[in-house]
């Protein structure tokens, strides 16, 4: 592990170049969370060494919410060294700033109910927690959500 503050921290878009990267890192199922054609991926690195990611697929919500999109993080990590220097939150505000560049409603995820370490991030950052039902997502956990708010016309709305 290098040393690296947040400050020594270089974040990126994720390219094909950073897929076998992501494989040796983690598990290789990463690969079906590599959102490049379908959403983004902001990678975190020190000097090349991979220490944190972010993936968003862009998804449109359900009737009645049609010509509605929503940003999901479909996978957030950091290396276990690197925690609490502030790189998820970095990423985290990265791709909220990208999300209210494509005009979606809301940026949201969704965690199993072992990463309680996490909750006072999504807290501070202005997230609303809550309960998932376990018959939806297979495991328990809760869903994290945040209005984006952007200028708008008067008759324009997020929810049509």
């Amino acid at each position: 592990m290098i040393d690296c503050e947040l400050s020594d921290i270089e974040f990126c878009d994720a390219d094909d170049s950073w897929t076998a990267k992501m494989g040796q890192w983690w598990e290789d199922g990463i690969r079906n969370n590599f959102h490049l054609t379908d959403g983004f991926a902001l990678i975190a690195h020190c000097t090349g060494e991979l220490v944190g990611y972010i993936s968003i697929v862009w998804r449109d919500l359900p009737t009645p919410l049609t010509n509605t999109r929503e940003a999901f993080i479909d996978f957030i990590e950091v290396c276990e060294e690197y925690r609490r220097k502030g790189i998820a939150r970095h990423l985290i505000d990265l791709s909220e700033q990208r999300a209210r560049r494509e005009h979606v409603c809301q940026i949201r995820a969704w965690s199993s109910e072992d990463k309680t370490e996490a909750i006072p991030m999504w807290k501070a950052l202005g997230y609303s927690l809550c309960p998932a039902d376990p018959r939806d997502e297979g495991a328990r956990g809760y869903y994290v959500a945040k209005r984006l708010d952007r200028e708008r016309n008067e008759d324009e709305t997020y929810f049509t």
